[in-house]
C-alpha cells in the first residue's frame, strides 16, 4: 500500500504485464504530474475486456495511450 498505516492505494506503484496480443504499449514508465485515481486504470482494463462502464469507484476517466491504437 502507499501508506500501509492509512490502507490506501496512493503512490502506489503499479505493474501491467501483457504479450503483443493484448495490444499494451510496452517499455515505458508512466508517471502522472497530478494524482490519478487507481480506478481509472481498471476502468481502462475492463474496458478493453468488453466490461464498459461510465465509471468504477472513484475513477475520473480512463488511462491514455496505454494501448497500442491500432489493437483498438
Amino acid at each position: 500500500m502507499g501508506n500501509s498505516s492509512l490502507h490506501d492505494h496512493e503512490n502506489l506503484p503499479i505493474l501491467v504485464a501483457g504479450g503483443a496480443a493484448s495490444g499494451l504499449r510496452g517499455g515505458r514508465h508512466l508517471k502522472y504530474d497530478k494524482a490519478v485515481p487507481l480506478a481509472n486504470l481498471h476502468l481502462t482494463l475492463l474496458d478493453r475486456v468488453g466490461v464498459h462502464l461510465d465509471s468504477f469507484g472513484d475513477s475520473s476517466g480512463k488511462v491514455e495511450d496505454l494501448f497500442d491504437p491500432a489493437s483498438l
